[in-house]
């Protein structure tokens, strides 16, 4: 056999395994369904009621003054803003620290 004979047995066998059947899955259930993640999580222990209290007192707290809790509700009913960043101005072998 020699270098050839891991060669030789994948010719051997290449009529496939006797003991699965063409056209016949080894898996009829598929694969298990994935864990879900931490936000699909929180979405299912959530009601409409809870999401409705936690707006609620977000919007409480960003009257009185919290930062991040003003800027919890405008990220999420206006989107995070976008950074621009010209590097145009810039010599190109200067080190940016950003």
């Amino acid at each position: 056999m020699g270098m050839n004979s891991k060669l030789d047995k994948q010719t051997k066998n290449k009529g496939g395994n006797p003991n699965w059947k063409k056209g016949v899955s080894g898996n009829p259930n598929g694969r298990p369904p994935a864990e879900k993640s931490i936000a699909g999580r929180i979405r299912a222990a959530l009601s409409e009621d809870d999401w409705t209290a936690i707006i609620a007192k977000a919007t409480e707290q960003a009257m009185a003054g919290d930062k991040a809790a003003r800027d919890f509700l405008l990220d999420r009913t206006e989107g995070k803003p976008n950074q621009k960043i010209d590097i145009t101005e810039h010599d190109p072998d200067e080190v940016i620290e950003i």
